[in-house]
């Protein structure tokens, strides 16, 4: 075994570095084995690869000390119009942590403004027959920490009989929601788009096929007791 020592580059008090990857977050890489932990030095031997197929811990972009409690930080042309990653990791004392939080996306144009982008995902559940022709949609949305969140989902018609008003629902942080599509024909078929909605920035999350149904659903004729 061999040692060298290093730089102490977390040393001193409280502080936060920002580390920026490109296209993934894998991009940002944490080689721990790097370090003994509680050593100030680096190894290497036949237990870990220094030579050509090394991946290499990333380098932070931005350091800070407390009490300052942001960073700047000016994205460089080379990154205009690809995905950026960001994390932040806390150091005192030579200690780094190795993430306070997963790294966090941001789309940039060809100019590098960030692009407003909905970034969750959604999906129909399940649709159920009611009274009058009314179809209920049952649905889910998984938010991210990326991008937009939405203020709104609004499911329409895409294909179809007739004029149907679209629905809406507001976006509550809630996983579970579901929508009312009244008075629709009955024993046609429709197709319905669940989309997410924040402003002029959408996303669609799903669409599904359902026929409506004057009658409703049939009438409990029987029920019968289960035991546990």
């Amino acid at each position: 075994m061999n040692y060298v020592y290093h730089h102490r580059p977390f040393a001193g008090g409280l502080g936060a570095a920002l580390y920026v990857g490109i296209g993934s977050a894998t991009a940002i890489q944490y080689r721990r084995s790097k370090i003994l932990n509680g050593c100030d030095f680096l190894c290497w031997g036949s237990e870990i690869d220094f030579g050509a197929a090394s991946v290499q811990k990333t380098t932070y972009v931005e350091t800070i000390k407390s009490p300052t409690a942001q960073f700047s930080y000016t994205i460089p042309a080379a990154y205009y119009g690809q995905e950026i990653y960001f994390q932040v990791r806390t150091h005192e004392g030579d200690i780094e942590n190795e993430s306070i939080y997963r790294p966090q996306a941001l789309q940039t144009d060809g100019s590098g403004n960030g692009v407003n982008e909905i970034r969750g995902s959604g999906r129909f559940l399940r649709v159920e027959k009611r009274d009058g022709g009314t179809l209920r949609f049952r649905f889910v949305y998984d938010s991210v920490r990326d991008g937009l969140q939405p203020s709104q989902f609004v499911i329409t018609k895409t294909a179809g009989p007739g004029s149907v008003d679209p629905v809406a629902v507001t976006h509550t942080g809630k996983r579970s929601y579901e929508l009312d599509v009244p008075s629709l024909t009955d024993a046609t078929a429709y197709t319905f788009q669940l989309t997410a909605e924040n402003g002029s920035t959408t996303a669609v999350l799903d669409t599904t096929t359902a026929t409506a149904d004057s009658a409703g659903p049939p009438a409990v004729s029987s029920l019968t007791a289960e035991g546990c």
